[in-house]
């Protein structure tokens, strides 16, 4: 890691960090150190039903089978008091490269988390945002604040209602919805070639909800103890989000039937670059992913702004990641899961950070040879663990 990097500054809040638009090079993360004030205990778990035995049964054992019966209650009861608590937390948002030169970019990356909304420890929000165009550190600035108060007033209205993950599903599209509303209203952001992909993981109860627009991802690897050729303890891949990009057939289809195309760029008589959703009719730049917030031009032949939602029941501890596409694009997720193995789990902070750091660096190590692709670089990396209450 350069010199310039190890300078970089800690930000860390006990509630929230929220990085708007980050310097180049610059780390936010920072250690949270646990005690009764500050751990972050999530909402019960249960466990996995255990099976029925299937054996005949004579009168001599129905006693037997009995107790065992009451002892897999006990157990499921005893599970129910299963908690997952968010132990450590670190982030890294790194500008990238201008195209074909070794100078720094604007980052338009915006990172946000809050913890115990409402003073309620199950409830923690999650944000990237990953902007684009000649204002997209404007934009991703913008939905990440106007995103994280619509999500945080909507908790907390819900607060003396009934809860359920369908309704916090239905009040998340709302938010949206809302969003994208307000923006295209805005008169000091022009976002006719400008906007923002935007990554949500919402904790509740026992649940992550995942809300995504564009390319970047969402995943959490589960920690299972069962040994293989990785190791002890090994981590289950669960992906929760998917790429909105025009190589998906449901999304290219929609562009293509509103008056889109999709192509490439071209150089001298070369098509070159990622396939972009363009216009039939007028002439626009063209974008690389088919949802996002803004790009109102682009709008007009089928870019949308309405998130794809996953729910995931946490029934292990492990860690949940929000990645950029420059990060995934440059690096296979079975290269993060060998760098998250040895860790699993982290003894400290330093070994969150240090994980997060290296993610990081081999995504960036991997996009030098590719002068075109020099994107900024940013991620949430948490580790949730599971304790008895």
């Amino acid at each position: 890691m350069s010199s310039q990097q190890n300078k970089q500054k800690d930000v860390v809040n006990k509630q929230m960090t929220f990085a708007l638009n980050p310097k180049p090079d610059n780390n936010i993360t920072g250690p949270i150190k646990l005690n009764k004030a500050n751990s972050y205990d999530l909402s019960h778990v249960k466990s996995e039903p255990l099976q029925k035995a299937t054996n005949q049964v004579s009168k001599s054992n129905i006693g037997i089978i009995q107790d065992i019966e009451q002892q897999n209650k006990n157990i499921e009861s005893k599970s129910l008091k299963k908690q997952n608590k968010i132990k450590y937390i670190a982030t890294r948002s790194i500008a990238g490269l201008k195209a074909y030169t070794k100078a720094l970019k604007e980052n338009q990356d915006s990172l946000f988390y809050k913890l115990e909304i409402n003073k309620q420890t199950d409830k923690n929000l999650f944000l990237l945002a990953d902007g684009h165009g000649e204002y997209g550190d404007k934009v991703s600035q913008y939905a990440i604040q106007k995103l994280s108060d619509c999500i945080n007033d909507m908790l907390v209205s819900m607060d003396t209602q009934s809860k359920s993950v369908e309704q916090l599903n239905s009040n998340i599209i709302t938010c949206f919805q809302k969003i994208e509303s307000n923006l295209v209203n805005l008169s000091n952001i022009d976002i006719a070639n400008s906007g923002t992909t935007m990554n949500l993981v919402l904790t509740f109860e026992n649940y992550l909800i995942s809300a995504n627009i564009g390319d970047t991802r969402t995943f959490y690897f589960q920690r299972s103890d069962k040994a293989d050729q990785l190791g002890p303890a090994t981590l289950r891949i669960k992906q929760l989000s998917i790429q909105h990009t025009p190589e998906k057939a449901l999304e290219s289809k929609r562009i293509l039937e509103q008056g889109g195309k999709i192509e490439q760029d071209t150089q001298g008589f070369q098509k070159t670059g990622p396939l972009k959703v363009k216009s039939k009719k007028q002439d626009i730049k063209g974008v690389t992913i088919t949802r996002s917030f803004g790009d109102t031009l682009a709008k007009q032949v089928g870019i949308i702004s309405e998130p794809e939602i996953h729910t995931f029941q946490i029934l292990q501890e492990g860690f949940l990641i929000l990645a950029t596409g420059s990060i995934l694009d440059m690096i296979d997720i079975i290269d993060i899961c060998r760098i998250l193995t040895p860790i699993t789990p982290p003894n400290s902070q330093a070994a969150l950070d240090q994980a997060a750091g290296q993610i990081i660096e081999e995504a960036r190590k991997k996009a030098k040879p590719q002068p075109d692709i020099q994107d900024d670089y940013s991620l949430i990396l948490v580790y949730i663990e599971m304790d008895f209450a």
